[in-house]
């Protein structure tokens, strides 16, 4: 048995050197939705604990031969309780949604135009008096604390202020959430264990974002980073700098926790959010920065181009050669393939909505055409265009067979 978590790894390796393997790797990327649909229970049940979607995690690497394990990306609700969270919904009573759905961002900004030097004077302390308790509303008492203050010789009467009722709260709130966060990933570490057992090896269990996604994801939003951009160009490079510094030391975290493939979903480099000049001035310099340091630290960036990506195929050129995985959702792939095929390997992008609402003959017939353009000579891993949260069985089953049958090197 050993042999086939070893023949999958060669597989991918295989592909990411840009080599012919034995055949095209097949490795969609399920979310937590799909491991819920398949294990019968709901949204709720699945994401207050992880290891209720065990049977949808165990019939997909069981009945097919899927060549990367993907953990379900989801947010931990009893973290979310904890904190009182303002930042997602979430499914369940105390959530806003209903216990089908799965969670809504909320794009809110928790720092104001005219807070940007306050913020790149001292990030941490920013982030500790500012950024949480307009995010969390259990720790709206850290606003109260002067971390200066505390730790400044002969200022022992300030540490009277953690007797304060919301600091206490606050301070009883990260414990709890810190516990539940520690169960969090003990349940991950039991599903990607589950996946080992049943011979598949682990895909992207951890990922980071882009620099830029940094500062709209957490504190701009990705209305104003725009806006930014024109209005004070400047600081919006120097707290890009700062992420990009706080995203290099994560990597080599990520490192040390015996990641392989790293997940870094691109949230704001689409060609529909900012022109060429923009993206290669305050997008991908960062970004490329950080693909270096995780391929210098012997890890794969996995990068997952969201929306249409189409001007920026020649930009991403600049990736050092069979070390990096290019996955794309609204591009044509075959034009990827054209361009960059001899740079990085290619990964998607059967349409998910596919999946769910398209006919059994037309999935074949993509995925057919799919390994036409990209297949030969290697470098390329069949997948779907974004997360498979919904689908349905034949069609899942069409897409699979097409791939095995078509996409063999032998």
């Amino acid at each position: 048995m050993a042999d086939k978590f070893q023949q999958k790894q060669a597989r991918v390796n295989a592909a990411v050197a840009l080599q012919e393997g034995d055949r095209v790797p097949f490795a969609p990327k399920f979310g937590y939705g799909a491991y819920v649909q398949a294990s019968g229970i709901s949204m709720y049940e699945g994401l207050m604990d992880l290891r209720n979607m065990k049977d949808g995690v165990t019939h997909f690497l069981s009945n097919y031969d899927i060549d990367l394990y993907w953990n379900p990306a989801a947010y931990p609700i009893k973290v979310l309780e904890a904190l009182d969270s303002v930042a997602i919904n979430w499914p369940g009573p105390s959530g806003c949604l209903s216990r089908s759905s799965g969670y809504q961002i909320n794009d809110i900004t928790y720092l104001q135009m005219d807070e940007y030097d306050e913020f790149l004077r001292d990030p941490s302390k920013f982030f500790m008096t500012k950024v949480y308790p307009r995010r969390h509303k259990r720790l709206a008492g850290l606003a109260k604390v002067s971390f200066q203050d505390v730790v400044e010789f002969g200022h022992y009467a300030s540490f009277g202020i953690f007797t304060d009722p919301e600091v206490k709260e606050a301070l009883v709130a990260l414990m709890e959430a810190g516990r539940k966060a520690n169960e969090w990933v003990a349940a991950q570490g039991e599903l990607i264990q589950l996946a080992e057992e049943l011979q598949t090896p682990p895909g992207c269990t951890l990922g980071q974002n882009a620099p830029y996604d940094m500062l709209a994801d957490n504190l701009r939003g990705y209305i104003n980073v725009p806006m930014d951009i024109f209005e004070v160009p400047d600081k919006v490079l120097a707290a890009i700098d700062f992420f990009t510094e706080i995203a290099v030391k994560s990597v080599h975290g990520l490192k040390e926790n015996g990641v392989k493939y790293v997940f870094m979903p691109l949230h704001g480099g689409t060609d529909i959010m900012m022109s060429n000049e923009t993206y290669e001035k305050f997008y991908w310099p960062s970004l490329y920065r950080v693909i270096e340091e995780i391929i210098a630290c012997g890890m794969v960036p996995y990068v997952f181009c969201e929306g249409p990506y189409n001007t920026r195929l020649e930009i991403m050129k600049q990736v050092p050669k069979g070390k990096c995985i290019f996955m794309f959702e609204e591009v044509d792939i075959a034009k990827a393939k054209k361009i960059l095929g001899d740079t990085a390997c290619i990964c998607g992008n059967l349409p998910t909505a596919d999946l769910i609402y398209g006919k059994k003959e037309d999935i074949i017939e993509k995925t057919k055409r799919m390994l036409d353009a990209c297949a030969p000579g290697g470098g390329f891993i069949m997948d779907s265009s974004i997360v498979i949260d919904e689908y349905k069985e034949e069609n899942f089953d069409a897409w699979y067979e097409t791939t095995l049958k078509y996409g063999s090197y032998k």
